[in-house]
């Protein structure tokens, strides 16, 4: 079984006036996507990925705007986006 911990986790938002309710959901959204394509990930490989190196992880900004895109649309963008950098990082 894959175990992440993310014991800190920095967001910088910007230009989200009238969506600040949004934010919180979309963000645990975002993460239990993220957790679910991690393990189906790890569940093709052979070998557990090395985790215990992970210091730190920086994903690139992401640009989305909250008029135009669902929860549910956001969440999914973010989860692709960090699972992207954390993939290279492990090697997944």
């Amino acid at each position: 079984m894959l175990d992440l911990t993310i014991e800190r986790l920095h967001l910088q938002i910007e230009n989200a006036t009238g969506h600040e309710h949004r934010i919180r959901p979309i963000t645990t959204r975002a993460f239990a996507i993220l957790a679910d394509r991690l393990g189906e990930r790890w569940a093709v490989r052979e070998r557990m990925p090395d985790m215990k190196n992970i210091e730190s992880l920086s994903v690139p900004p992401l640009s989305l705007s909250l008029n135009q895109v669902s929860d549910e649309q956001a969440a999914d963008y973010i989860a692709k986006t960090v699972l992207e950098a954390l993939a290279l990082k492990i090697g997944i």
